[in-house]
């Protein structure tokens, strides 16, 4: 019952989306669930380098948070999709955790992390409960297209423009 309200809200925010454009969503709460409902979500301005949803269908379609993955991550959450992206260049973030904790881990273990992002390098915020990871796709100005899994909540995967200076960046393999 608790993910009714998450259904809806993402299908009013993709209606808004189609109809403007733009969505940006509020919390009704100080803490906000989900990325989206923090930073809102704003299309993508430019497509470049995109990955695509190549996320294993033994992952993707089935109900999210049903199984772990190769990396002991729930499926269809966004560390799982990360984890997924930099395993194709061999770096392994098996039991990297919550994705608040992304940036200690990989500064631990000798990754770059800094402010400036890059094609292929992992956008990182400790923001919300959990918080988030996205794969770079482009960099444009003060905007950063990424790809990620689970922004709005629901498990969906998702191409979408963020300001560079609310996330910091991992370099794993660039």
């Amino acid at each position: 019952m608790r993910r009714l309200p998450r259904i809806l809200t993402t299908l009013a925010a993709a209606a808004v989306l189609t109809a403007t454009g733009t969505v940006t969503a509020t919390a009704a709460s100080a803490a906000p669930l989900t990325m989206a409902a923090q930073f809102g979500t704003v299309a993508p301005s430019v497509k470049v380098n995109l990955i695509g949803d190549n996320y294993p269908a033994k992952w993707r379609n089935i109900r999210q948070d049903s199984v772990l993955d190769d990396w002991n991550m729930w499926n269809r959450e966004c560390v799982s999709w990360a984890s997924y992206t930099v395993a194709a260049h061999g770096v392994n973030t098996r039991n990297y955790s919550d994705a608040k904790y992304w940036d200690d881990n990989a500064r631990s273990n000798g990754y770059p992390v800094d402010n400036t992002p890059t094609p292929g390098s992992i956008a990182q915020t400790d923001a919300g409960r959990y918080g988030h990871v996205a794969v770079v796709d482009s960099v444009h100005g003060s905007t950063v297209t990424v790809e990620d899994y689970n922004w709005a909540g629901d498990g969906h995967y998702l191409v979408h423009d963020l300001d560079k200076g609310e996330f910091r960046y991992i370099r794993f393999y660039n």
